[in-house]
């Protein structure tokens, strides 16, 4: 796994927490985020309080496996019990075909966002939505980048140049969240 990739994997399991509950880590450079929420449109997409495994995907296999419930309150999944320490609240976009968009929404953090792919009935494949995913051109018209951070987007159009651009790579990283029975 080269570095890109495995950095990669790393941020896909920070998305757990983006909201299909990701594992928690530093924001790394590549991915995009936003000083506040850009998506309002979020959906109970998992039901009214859906409990979710999740797996970081690295070197082939499946590890670091967490279970997380949340709740749908207030226009968000908000996690109320598990072992998953890390992971925070998240809104769910329905996207293009089987994707879905994540949106974490950790208090004092910048927002991020991620890509949901729906393998089957209850199995998502997660990964960051990725700057680097993209062509110069949209990096040039979205990208705000104040010093220290990575691509910061403002508006709506722009999530969603990233994430179509993100969508339509292949991740050999990244996370796995399963739908579980209450």
């Amino acid at each position: 796994m080269n570095k890109i990739s495995s950095r990669r994997a790393r941020r896909a399991s920070h998305l757990l927490s983006l909201g299909l509950g990701l594992a928690s880590f530093a924001l790394l450079t590549g991915c995009i985020s936003s000083d506040g929420p850009i998506l309002t449109d979020g959906q109970p997409l998992l039901g009214k309080e859906p409990r979710l495994r999740f797996y970081v995907l690295r070197d082939g296999t499946a590890r670091e496996p967490s279970a997380e419930t949340f709740r749908w309150q207030d226009g968000r999944y908000v996690p109320i019990g598990g072992n998953a320490k890390d992971i925070g609240p998240f809104t769910l976009h329905a996207f293009e075909g089987p994707d879905l968009i994540v949106q974490s929404l950790r208090a004092g953090k910048p927002v991020e966002y991620g890509i949901a792919r729906k393998l089957a009935d209850g199995v998502y494949l997660l990964a960051a939505v990725d700057e680097s995913d993209a062509d110069a051109a949209t990096q040039n018209k979205f990208c705000e980048k104040p010093p220290g951070t990575a691509c910061r987007v403002t508006s709506r159009e722009a999530v969603l140049a990233f994430a179509r651009a993100s969508a339509a790579k292949p991740h050999a990283g990244g996370g796995l969240a399963l739908l579980m029975e209450p």
